[in-house]
């Protein structure tokens, strides 16, 4: 039996940096922000005014209000004592943020 020896072809470090390089930039995809995505956000209100009319338009009946706005939408945190109030959270932010994403986290917790 015989042993081959198996080079590696000679090429220099750089020149395969380089090719390494040219595919990570062609694999990237292109990420655009549509108009229409960016004016959703143009109408978010602040969070604390979110949580100031939820705290209002349910008359104080759901507990521990958190709202957070983030690249994702308005997600919207408490406790409440029914599912009616629950979706009156809802309601109450989509009167405000029509067009932005909710994610409505309110626990009912019934007493």
């Amino acid at each position: 039996m015989s042993l081959q020896i198996l080079q590696k072809p000679r090429r220099a470090f750089a020149e395969e940096t380089r090719i390494l390089d040219g595919l990570r930039k062609s694999l990237k995809p292109v990420v655009e922000q549509s108009a229409s995505a960016a004016s959703q956000w143009e109408s978010c209100p602040e969070a604390e005014e979110l949580e100031t009319e939820i705290v209002s338009g349910t008359h104080q009946q759901v507990r521990n209000i958190k709202v957070r706005c983030d690249h994702a939408g308005i997600t919207v945190y408490g406790v409440s004592s029914s599912y009616y109030l629950k979706q009156l959270v809802t309601t109450i932010v989509q009167t405000f943020a029509p067009s932005v994403p909710l994610m409505n986290r309110v626990m009912v917790k019934v007493k």
